[in-house]
């Protein structure tokens, strides 16, 4: 058998005194017992903090170490529950006698010239002096480290604070990417100088706007494309683009490659719309045949407010058709004595054969209504509603002069019947101009929220003559109004007016009027979007901007046949 080289003497054995191995390749001496009276200081005070004496003699050299470059490098207040001394209860010392490190394994000294005495050459270089140093308690010290801010939360702070970049954008890694980073970063830039270029009239109310631009470019690009030479192609025709694409003129002349419309040639399409939509004005035989409120009722005189009150009278209610007696003030009693069906009337099959039933409840037609409220009423009569509120014509010119306007208008029920208690109002070119709530001149009774969608009247700033002169800021007599059934919001809104287009004439119902198509069904139709769906009544923002776009595509795909 070889003999042991010995390379474990040094070791400890970790089975002593109980080892049984014969010969045992660990060392089985105890070690020397120190002289020195600080290691017999550290010693005690290890045996007093709770530390195992039989910790071997290697990581006891190493700690002692590590303490001692702690107490050099790194003077720290001394925390007072770590003093252990004989008697269980903590006792705090004096200020001016503590000069020890926070780890309790280090050696304490009353004195503080006491270390100073035989310094070793590394205290020497790396002893920073010593003063006086005030104790804190633990708590403290926690609540110090609490406010002291997290690495990461610095870099997120630093982050926030930083400006935007200007200049080329930088393309990160994507692991996904087929395409090199060099390729895609010298892409990205030749995309910021171009964005540069096109930008420059407004680089100084926008300066990052071409980075932001450049960076999306590229990204659409990379998205569009499977390989490297499918982007390269790609990114060589969006330049090409760009190169040829005129200055911007304002800040609403940007947008990226593929996206961006030629505002000389969005005018000449606004136009040519605006030359065709002069063909889909009514007639003055179908505004009669529609209903609508025309110049003969500006030559009767219209009846002063109080001949026409209505508060005493006897009314058919427009839900249930039955009579009622029209209140100032309504009780409990009144606001649930109407029992209606709130939805219209639709065919529906059962049974292999078509039936009519309600679309609220698909009861059939004759069954007991499926809703509550209060009896309502709304005049139809042009001449009644003149002589109420009297109707008027738009000014001859507008501060604001729009060429055609659409509009759309919400109704509730009063004890004068239904009026105006909503309005919008938006140009061709989808700019909101009016979306205001209106003040009713009579007592609310219902706001109709289920067609409405007015839950209530709170911030309302407008009645309905100034609501009117607002809305005569943008309409005039040359203006062309365009809406859905629209003789009911210029009776709602008492104005007469030539020049109309009304989408019921546009899109004639099949069995024709008094058929008329809903507005939900033009657009889900012809426009693949779907509104007024749901419970929570329609959108007069919506309805309005739907307006515009079946004149739109009425004019483009119907009007040429």
């Amino acid at each position: 058998m070889l003999p042991s080289l010995g390379l474990f003497k040094s070791i400890r054995c970790p089975h002593y005194p109980k080892c049984q191995r014969d010969p045992c390749f660990y060392s089985h001496n105890l070690p020397a017992r120190s002289t020195n009276p600080e290691s017999k200081k550290a010693k005690s005070s290890i045996h007093q903090e709770g530390v195992d004496l039989n910790q071997n003699a290697k990581r006891r050299k190493m700690t002692h170490r590590l303490e001692q470059t702690n107490t050099i490098s790194k003077p720290k207040q001394i925390i007072p529950s770590l003093i252990s001394t004989t008697t269980p209860s903590v006792t705090r010392p004096s200020n001016s006698s503590i000069h020890q490190t926070s780890n309790p394994s280090a050696h304490r000294t009353s004195n503080p010239t006491a270390n100073r005495s035989n310094p070793t050459p590394l205290q020497q270089t790396n002893r920073m002096p010593s003063e006086p140093t005030k104790t804190r308690p633990l708590s403290a010290l926690e609540a110090a480290r609490k406010r002291a801010p997290h690495p990461q939360n610095k870099y997120l702070i630093s982050l926030k604070s930083t400006p935007k970049s200007i200049g080329p954008p930088t393309i990160l890694p994507n692991l996904k990417s087929v395409v090199p980073l060099k390729v895609r970063q010298l892409i990205a830039t030749k995309l910021y100088e171009a964005f540069q270029r096109i930008y420059e009239p407004i680089l100084k109310k926008k300066p990052t706007l071409a980075t932001e631009h450049a960076k999306a470019q590229e990204e659409k690009i990379l998205s569009s494309t499977t390989n490297v030479a499918g982007y390269k192609q790609m990114a060589t025709t969006t330049l090409m683009h760009l190169k040829k694409r005129p200055l911007a003129t304002d800040e609403s002349d940007v947008g990226l490659d593929g996206d961006w419309v030629d505002p000389q040639e969005q005018s000449k399409a606004a136009q040519a719309i605006w030359d065709k939509a002069q063909a889909c004005i009514l007639s003055e035989t179908q505004q009669r045949e529609l209903e609508y409120p025309m110049p003969d009722l500006l030559t009767t005189s219209a009846s002063s407010p109080v001949k026409i009150a209505t508060v005493g009278e006897v009314h058919v209610c427009d839900r249930c058709s039955h009579e009622y007696l029209i209140k100032a003030i309504l009780s409990k009693e009144d606001m649930d004595a109407c029992v209606y069906h709130p939805a219209r009337i639709r065919m529906v099959i059962r049974d292999g054969q078509k039936q009519k039933a309600y679309g609220c409840c698909e009861d059939p037609l004759g069954s007991p209504g499926c809703a509550r409220g209060p009896h309502v009423y709304k005049d139809t009569d042009a001449q009644v509603l003149h002589q109420k509120i009297p109707f008027v014509k738009p000014p001859v010119s507008a501060v604001h002069h729009r060429k055609l306007i659409a509009l759309d208008c919400e109704m509730g029920y009063t004890t004068a019947g239904m009026e105006l208690i909503r309005l919008t109002a938006v140009d061709e070119k989808m700019q909101v101009l009016l979306d205001e709530l209106v003040l009713p001149s009579s007592m609310v009774v219902d706001l109709n929220t289920h067609y409405s969608g007015v839950k209530t009247l709170e911030g309302v700033r407008h009645d309905l003559m100034s609501l009117r002169q607002a809305l005569f800021q943008y309409l005039s007599q040359d203006t062309i109004l365009i809406g859905h059934g629209l003789e009911n919001d210029l009776n709602a809104l008492r104005i007469i007016h030539s020049k109309v287009i009304d989408t019921v004439a546009l899109y004639p119902h099949k069995n024709g009027l008094p058929y008329r198509n809903k507005l939900s069904y033009l657009t889900s139709t012809y426009l693949k979007k779907f509104i007024q769906i749901g419970s929570e009544g329609h959108d007069s923002l919506e309805d309005a901007t739907v307006c515009i776009e079946l004149l739109k595509h009425y004019i483009e795909h119907i009007f040429r046949k």
